[in-house]
């Protein structure tokens, strides 16, 4: 007994094919933390600090709650890691070089 495709075979192949395909490229985009300016950067200004006075000082600008940095603060969908007092937020975002004009 030979098995022949049908026209709905190759379309139920043609569409697992699209889906897996799909899927697997929306998982290698990944969702990537964004760089902090180099004028945040507390670790780079005073690398002295231990962890927690560190993340506190990220903290007072970009708390969910109270931060001054409105439009930067934490959302809600950002990661919980960061309620870790033991975490620093420089254990995720990295730091962006600062940028210097060019004189022509």
């Amino acid at each position: 007994m030979a098995f022949h495709f049908q026209r709905r075979d190759l379309f139920f192949v043609v569409v697992v094919t699209l889906v897996v395909a799909g899927l697997a490229y929306l998982s290698s985009r990944g969702k990537r933390p964004r760089p902090v300016a180099a004028a945040c950067d507390v670790s780079r200004q005073k690398p002295e600090l231990p962890v927690r006075e560190r993340r506190g000082q990220c903290l007072s600008c970009h708390d969910p709650n109270q931060g001054a940095a409105v439009n930067h603060r934490i959302t809600p969908t950002h990661p919980q890691k960061w309620l870790d007092e033991k975490f620093a937020c420089t254990g995720c975002h990295t730091i962006s070089k600062p940028t210097v004009a060019k004189i022509p």
